[in-house]
């Protein structure tokens, strides 16, 4: 292992809290292992970054130019002879829902039923054929439930409509859906002034994607179950599969990105660990991070979003993992650490 060099990539949110690069670097000095962190925005960093055997990139989907640019940077280097993460499988659907949804469906994967509409006579349509509300409407892109709303009726629908078809919508965070989610999700002082430390990061974010465009032109929709008082975050890396339980904000339907964080694992199913593993090896992925939810009336789980980034801090508070046969093991389980030795194995076949 320790004959393979690892390039990490200095990200645009490499002081980030959240950010992969600082625990691949940790890593990398731990296991005594040759590494370079690199910032991709050098003039030289391509040529730099082809001299390793492994590129790590926890780029993201804040970041405009990221993702703009990461992705196919990525694909270069893997056909110059690197073995990379993320690959092909973890990010070509990255931050877009419905590349996600048109995925799902061609590989059987379980999934809401979803409609994506390319004109304004397509809604119409939906409406006198369908017509099946309350409908959740999303866009392409962000995370945290941000531009994800609950359409109850023909009239909201088509208001939506008008906009998506007409100026279209800003896809950065919302501050008062993460201003709200705080104070409402917070158990005590101490818990509101820890979050309340993270602000800057979170302006940081907003500015980051503020350089993002509208999103128009398309609608999107995504059958709503309701009364759902969780949903969860799935994570599958290998052989490994481990989790983190989010409440539903308070008088909403959402919960991603409410911070109401729990660790039950009997909520977990065995049903719900079998579709997670099934899921991943379909969309043959490195590392993915399910979104899931139950339906309250079969008890079927069902993926809603994926994403092969994460808060992997927020992941070890699980305390341990799954296996395939659904045993637990009670050792945390370090999602960046797993990519980084899997992706150096991969490297040494």
């Amino acid at each position: 292992m320790k004959d393979k060099s690892i390039a990490v990539v200095k990200c645009d949110f490499h002081d980030h809290t959240g950010s992969w690069s600082g625990e691949w670097l940790r890593l990398c000095r731990e296991y005594g292992l040759t590494h370079e962190l690199i910032d991709w925005r050098e003039i030289d960093a391509f040529e730099k970054l082809q001299r390793h055997d492994v590129v790590l990139w926890h780029y993201s989907h804040y970041s405009d130019s990221e993702m703009k640019f990461a992705h196919s940077i990525m694909i270069a280097l893997k056909a110059s002879g690197c073995t990379v993460f993320p690959d092909r499988a973890d990010a070509s659907h990255f931050d877009d829902k419905v590349a996600q949804a048109y995925l799902f469906d061609s590989l059987d994967i379980p999934t809401p039923r979803n409609y994506v509409l390319y004109s304004r006579e397509a809604v119409d349509a939906w409406i006198n054929e369908i017509g099946s509300f309350p409908i959740v409407a999303k866009l392409r892109s962000g995370s945290g439930a941000s531009n994800v709303v609950l359409l109850r009726d023909r009239l909201q629908l088509t208001r939506y409509a008008d906009k998506m078809f007409g100026r279209g919508l800003a896809s950065k965070p919302s501050p008062f859906l993460k201003i709200r989610s705080n104070i409402s999700s917070s158990r005590s002082w101490q818990d509101l002034f820890a979050r309340a430390k993270r602000a800057p990061e979170f302006f940081f974010s907003l500015s980051q994607a503020s350089a993002k465009d509208r999103e128009r032109g398309y609608v999107y929709l995504q059958e709503f179950f309701k009364d759902v008082a969780f949903d969860l975050k799935v994570v599958v890396v290998g052989d490994r599969l481990s989790f983190i339980g989010r409440k539903t904000r308070r008088d909403d339907f959402r919960a991603s990105g409410g911070g109401d964080l729990f660790y039950d694992r009997s909520v977990i199913t065995a049903d719900l660990i079998h579709a997670s593993f099934k899921a991943a090896d379909a969309l043959a992925s490195n590392c993915m991070g399910f979104d899931i939810i139950y339906d309250q009336h079969s008890g079927k789980p069902f993926i809603i979003e994926a994403s092969y980034g994460f808060s992997h801090t927020s992941l070890m508070k699980a305390g341990g993992f799954y296996d395939r046969n659904a045993r637990w093991h009670d050792e945390p389980m370090n999602a960046p650490e797993l990519v980084m030795l899997n992706m150096i194995q991969k490297a040494s076949l």
